[in-house]
């Protein structure tokens, strides 16, 4: 007797792959216009995304269970930009929030002349806000000053800081000053005091006004520019200093030193060449003593006396030698 055909009907194939890449795709379009600081409502993200109320609140629950960070004002919605995925983004791009704010800071001065600078400018404040936090009567006040001062500098002419008012000497009076660099978003000033013939850091916020003088400058080979190390230590004398490191120690360093990775270069499978400034061996020699097996100090000279004299006192303390 012959065996009936059995036919299979298959079933219909469901596309989880599409399904998957369509959830992602609208996972990031949300991170895209949340990210604008301006805030989207429900309704326009609803509108702008065609999708429904629902769907918007389970991708911002799931935005919030990713670790980014959602600021609400009013009825809008926007991602703060100091969430993690931004953080590590930015130390990616390696401009940190000061060097932003720096870059900011000086667009502003460039005024609308430039319509480059005006884009550029337009283009930040959007991803950081910076306008809300800058538009103040006192940043206005520092912006004023900034901006004589960077006159000042580009002429080389001394300036009077007229009122500065100075915490420790607990007084407050005129100084005359070569000003030569501007720093921390525009915060503080470098200049050489002609009075006591030192280098020394004025803040802004400290004075009333600034007067450009008609006397050029005549100190400038004293100009020392103020240097911070990747360990943030400062100073005006920097000192190179260069290390072959193992495994254990480059990675301990890039963990704890990310954006020092620009100094650092693979030798070979197992060694890499470190070479950087540093404006204090205190900084450097903690990392370098607690990894001593690990690396071999190439240079300068002076570093390796530092590390000898350090590794000898320890040894002192340790063995009862020298007190604690």
């Amino acid at each position: 007797m012959p065996t009936a055909a059995i036919t299979i009907i298959p079933k219909p194939v469901i596309h989880y792959r599409a399904m998957r890449f369509d959830k992602l795709r609208k996972q990031l379009e949300l991170i895209l216009l949340l990210a604008d600081t301006r805030g989207y409502t429900i309704s326009e993200l609803c509108d702008r995304m065609e999708v429904s109320r629902r769907s918007v609140y389970y991708l911002l629950d799931f935005l919030k269970s990713a670790g980014f960070v959602l600021f609400r004002q009013g009825d809008g919605y926007h991602i703060d930009r100091r969430s993690p995925f931004f953080a590590r983004l930015l130390k990616t791009m390696q401009f940190s929030d000061s060097e932003m704010r720096t870059i900011y800071s000086l667009l502003l001065m460039a005024g609308s002349s430039s319509e480059t600078a005006s884009q550029l400018r337009r283009k930040i404040d959007r991803a950081y806000n910076f306008s809300v936090e800058m538009n103040g009567p006192q940043r206005q006040q520092m912006d004023s000053l900034a901006k004589t001062l960077t006159q000042a500098i580009q002429a080389k002419r001394m300036v009077r800081i007229v009122g500065y008012s100075s915490p420790h000497s607990r007084s407050v009076k005129d100084r005359i000053v070569e000003p030569f660099l501007l720093m921390n978003n525009n915060s503080d000033i470098r200049c050489h005091e002609i009075l006591s013939g030192m280098n020394k850091t004025f803040r802004l916020n400290r004075m009333e006004h600034v007067e450009v003088l008609d006397t050029p400058w005549i100190h400038e080979d004293r100009h020392r520019q103020m240097f911070t190390d990747i360990f943030m230590f400062s100073g005006e004398e920097r000192y190179p200093v260069r290390l072959r490191l193992g495994q254990l120690s480059r990675n301990i360093f890039l963990e704890e030193y990310p954006h020092g990775a620009r100094n650092i270069v693979q030798e070979d499978e197992t060694h890499w060449l470190l070479t950087l400034d540093v404006c204090d061996f205190r900084g450097i020699g903690r990392f370098v003593i607690g990894l001593l097996p690990d690396m071999e100090i190439l240079g300068s000279d002076a570093f390796r006396d530092y590390v000898r004299a350090e590794v000898a006192v320890r040894f002192r303390r340790v063995s009862g030698e020298e007190p604690q």
